[in-house]
């Protein structure tokens, strides 16, 4: 798959852990129900190590990154809010089984590309492997989807 296109949306999670899949899933129905994004747009199933791999290698025409993740909000889970790079403090940043950070490579590229998250409060994360997600955030994909949009439109204005 190539990555040569100016707006990225990459869906970071694990599968294997609970909510912790909701970027993946929200991928997977993207590309299940063919919802299409305007410009010239890459939806992309990011897993968890992939976004650290993808993001060291930029290309000269990439614009925008929409991140979608799970973030510990502090909020109701299901909560969904779009926060800037600079909003994701170190100590917070998620760090795959390899203590690879999915944002770090991002810091590199934020005086140069828009980069937005779009994310959403767990209300499951274990310890242990446990497939699926719960069904408040499974609830919130088609919303999610809705907020990826408005903050694609108004980045490419």
């Amino acid at each position: 798959m190539s990555y040569n296109h100016e707006n990225l949306i990459v869906g970071c999670g694990n599968i294997l852990y609970g909510d912790d899949g909701f970027g993946p899933e929200v991928v997977k129905y993207i590309k299940d129900n063919n919802i299409e994004f305007p410009g010239d747009t890459c939806v992309i199933d990011g897993a968890t190590s992939a976004p650290h791999y993808i993001f060291t290698l930029p290309q000269e025409k990439w614009k925008n990154i929409i991140i979608v993740d799970v973030a510990s909000l502090n909020k109701e889970a299901g909560t969904i809010d779009v926060l800037n790079l600079d909003q994701i403090h170190e100590e917070d940043r998620y760090m795959d089984v390899h203590g690879l950070s999915a944002t770090y490579p991002l810091h590199d590229l934020k005086d140069k590309i828009n980069i937005k998250i779009v994310a959403i409060q767990p209300e499951n994360m274990p310890v242990e492997m446990e497939i699926g997600l719960t069904e408040t955030l499974t609830e919130k994909i088609p919303q999610t989807i809705n907020t990826i949009k408005e903050v694609l439109d108004s980045m490419l204005k």
